[in-house]
């Protein structure tokens, strides 16, 4: 057995200044990276929220191009005895499998696109009868239908920049209990009657157009065309009911 010292030197462990500024240099790292995670993340979502209402228009262009370009119904109503509308068969029932009984699904049968991905539902029990949010992130304009479960219009009745559906977030006490809404814009967690577009994509959110194609529409446009401010004698991209003279 050779008991002679080794001439090779001992190995040292890192010093605990070593180890801080290790620790120091990660977590500099993480606070530059996590920021950019969160925008590439939010990006992603904004794009998969964008693509959702696109393939929906696709629907909806297919569904009216076999109906005799009769304009798919908008839900007004959670009834029974209400028609068939884009989301569901009446009545509206709480289930995330809901729009299997609409009349986009033989069009459109991916019961993820009808939702953004950034929709959640941890304030669900604030916001009304919450009832269709489970399943859905948009609601349809109740002015195709004159805002009742009265009239059906072929699409040819609209313009072809008339916002057919937006990414909606209501509050009110009928909150999400059908597929369609008024036109409003006052959102506001804390008021009971407030709706309309989401934030949760920042100032703007998604939209539809009644040809199918999907844009985004800041919260100032919106409130602008939803208070009828420039508008009051004539229809607007909101305010469109083929019933009356101002949209209304």
């Amino acid at each position: 057995m050779n008991l002679r010292p080794s001439n090779r030197p001992a190995r040292g462990g890192f010093t605990l200044v070593e180890l801080l500024v290790v620790i120091g240099i990660i977590a500099l790292l993480i606070s530059i990276l996590i920021p950019a995670l969160n925008k590439a993340r939010e990006q992603s979502m904004r794009l998969k929220c964008l693509s959702n209402l696109k393939q929906i228009g696709t629907a909806v262009v297919m569904y009216a191009n076999d109906s005799k370009q009769f304009l798919v119904f908008c839900n007004w109503g959670p009834e029974a005895g209400r028609p068939a509308g884009w989301l569901y068969t009446p009545p509206a029932q709480e289930r995330e499998d809901l729009p299997k009984t609409g009349l986009l699904w033989p069009y459109l049968k991916t019961l993820e696109v009808y939702k953004c991905p950034a929709h959640g539902t941890l304030d669900r029990p604030l916001i009304g009868a919450h009832t269709t949010d489970i399943c859905t992130s948009y609601l349809m304009d109740g002015a195709t239908c004159a805002f009742g479960a009265k009239y059906i219009y072929r699409i040819s009745k609209f313009k072809t920049m008339d916002v057919l559906m937006w990414e909606a977030d209501e509050h009110n006490g009928a909150a999400w209990n059908d597929g369609s809404s008024f036109p409003q814009e006052s959102y506001n967690p804390g008021d009971p009657f407030a709706g309309a577009l989401t934030n949760r994509h920042g100032k703007v959110a998604s939209c539809l157009c009644m040809d199918g194609h999907a844009e985004w529409i800041s919260h100032e446009e919106f409130k602008k065309l939803a208070d009828h401010v420039e508008y009051r004698q004539q229809p607007n991209r909101l305010w469109y009911n083929p019933e009356t003279g101002d949209g209304h």
